[in-house]
């Protein structure tokens, strides 16, 4: 890359970022694309203000670990809900954070007869009126516990009445705002009040549609005239032909009307960081494999094939990434994730199964309160079921629930509970117990026992870190990742996107942030057939067509190998 192109680069990612640290705007926004320095802009912004009352947050998770890791010196870096909880406690007293509090509250609507449904989505779409939201704090405050949506509402409206709660900030760094909904944006509008704020996002990743959320919200801020408006142009994460193909693929998108009010960005490869990755991996790999089965034969390969070195760069702690991403549906995952779990041992792959809950939740509140409506509620459904609906119907005269409750049934749990406080301290039950807790537990009582007991530290040696990190996960679960090695499977129409006439925009975002979360190399792998050609009866089952969004990319950028079949391998 020509010297003169560099310096150019070099000088506009300065002046970007001292344009930022320099504004003395109240309100900044950001609105860049993937791997353009956004978490380094955070800590650069946060360390001018490092001795001040400074919060950053996100509410996607994985953000959180990588943002604590670079952010924690300069400030408090919470997911939204974490840190709504956290106030709640230091308001209320001891509040618990239940994911599952929606499927209880749902439960006990219907035992009531109360006919309520769409609960987290009332809180999102801030249906304040709703009387399933009315119902939902109720049972809430019985149970001394938040879910995720009500946390936020709950601190929203101590906000609105009184924002004296809250000291100011002297900086607060909200990031992935494309994905908020009515509710989070609400909150962002109150929080924005005590101090000065960055607001980050880009509307090209905005995939969480399930959960309210709309790009519509960023590009109002964007456009309000409300913020002084910054770009980060530089891309630092992924080659160039990642970066090409990406501003292709919106170029396509608002051609065939897709997209619309998106917010136009500059998005280039920095090459300082990426020229040597940018010349040896020049082009996706688009690959048409003939069922699934081979699709995991041939990733295995693929993986096979990385270079040892590579692999030790990614696992090091300077760079800390995966290896290897494999994002797609999960018909394709679990047949991969059956292959390549048997040569690899450090792979890791959790469908999202919903929110479930069980004995296990149950005891963990037990042990910290052995008073706890919540936890004995989950135990009497799982334990005397037939008692139920008569206990939520007494606890809406805010009885506690124990007191509903006979004497064995105490006296049977409440000695697991003893037995669990102590495994937690490493010390082991008697035989005694142990059958006790077999009897009553059955085939769960290992399951339980296990999740209580300590873990174990195991060091591994740096120079022995020779096996790549595997992940796997969906399209969405891909946000907040990255990897030297990245495979995009089910790129079949049917499968990404579903409907190759009505593609939507949260399908082409999918595949942006599956495309741009590659550091190296990227694949594209579609297949014939999902199984072999015949389905059980004999009967032929019809091809997969290529995924549409492979022609949005212009051929110069792809490296096509063909058609796969099992003896190819």
């Amino acid at each position: 890359m020509d010297e003169k192109i560099k310096k150019e680069q070099r000088d506009g990612r300065k002046k970007c970022l001292e344009d930022i640290l320099s504004s003395t705007a109240k309100k900044k926004i950001i609105v860049s694309g993937a791997g353009t320095g956004k978490t380094y802009t955070f800590g650069e912004l946060l360390k001018q203000n490092y001795k001040g009352n400074n919060l950053a947050m996100t509410f996607i998770r994985k953000l959180v670990e990588e943002l604590n890791l670079k952010l924690s010196n300069y400030a408090e870096v919470k997911t939204f809900h974490a840190y709504c909880k956290k106030i709640l406690h230091e308001r209320k007293g001891r509040v618990e954070l239940c994911p599952y509090l929606t499927k209880i509250i749902e439960e006990d609507s219907k035992i009531l007869n109360r006919n309520l449904n769409n609960f987290d989505i009332k809180f999102r779409e801030l249906k304040e009126t709703s009387p399933e939201i009315e119902f939902y704090l109720n049972r809430g405050d019985y149970y001394k516990a938040v879910g995720f949506n009500d946390s936020v509402y709950r601190l929203l409206l101590i906000l609105r009445k009184r924002p004296d709660i809250f000291s100011n900030f002297n900086q607060i760094v909200i990031d992935e705002f494309q994905d908020f909904n009515p509710l989070e944006v609400a909150f962002i509008d109150e929080l924005e009040k005590k101090g000065n704020i960055l607001i980050v996002g880009d509307d090209d990743q905005a995939i969480y549609d399930e959960r309210s959320s709309s790009p519509e919200y960023i590009r109002g801020k964007y456009y309000s005239g409300q913020y002084d408006k910054f770009p980060l142009p530089f891309c630092t994460r992924c080659t160039k032909v990642i970066v090409d193909a990406v501003n292709e693929i919106t170029i396509n998108a608002e051609k065939l009307g897709s997209l619309k009010g998106r917010i136009p960005k500059k998005y280039e490869c920095y090459w300082d960081d990426k020229e040597e990755d940018s010349l040896k991996y020049p082009h996706i790999i688009a690959v048409q494999i003939s069922t699934a089965q081979v699709l995991a034969q041939y990733i295995q390969k693929e993986i096979m094939n990385i270079p040892e070195e590579e692999i030790i760069l990614s696992n090091s702690s300077e760079k800390g990434y995966p290896t290897v991403l494999i994002t797609g549906p999960k018909q394709y995952l679990e047949i991969i994730y059956k292959l390549i779990s048997k040569q690899y041992s450090r792979v890791s792959y959790s469908p999202s199964e919903g929110t479930t809950y069980g004995p296990i939740n149950a005891y963990e509140l037990l042990i910290e309160d052995e008073q706890s409506n919540l936890g004995w509620r989950i135990l009497v459904e799982y334990f005397d079921s037939e008692k139920l609906r008569d206990v939520i119907t007494k606890s809406e005269e805010g009885t506690q629930i124990k007191e509903l409750l006979n004497s064995d049934f105490i006296g049977i749990h409440q000695k697991i509970i003893e037995c669990l406080k102590k495994v937690k301290e490493g010390i082991s039950p008697s035989m005694e117990v142990l059958e006790h807790i077999q009897r009553i537990l059955g085939s769960s009582s290992e399951e339980i026992l296990n999740y209580f007991t300590p873990k174990e530290q195991k060091e591994t040696e740096r120079c022995l870190d020779t096996e790549p990190i595997i992940i796997l996960t969906s399209y969405k679960g891909c946000k907040g990742l990255s990897a030297g090695y990245v495979f995009i499977v089910g790129m079949n129409n049917g499968d990404l996107p579903r409907d190759k006439v009505n593609i939507s925009d949260v399908e082409i975002c999918q595949f942006v942030v599956s495309l741009t979360r590659s550091r190296k190399c990227c694949y594209l792998l579609s297949t014939k057939w999902l199984i072999a050609p015949k389905d059980k009866k004999g009967e032929w089952i019809p091809k997969k067509e290529k995924s549409e969004f492979i022609s949005w990319i212009p051929s110069h950028l792809i490296e096509y190998k063909g058609n796969i079949k099992a003896q190819d391998l």
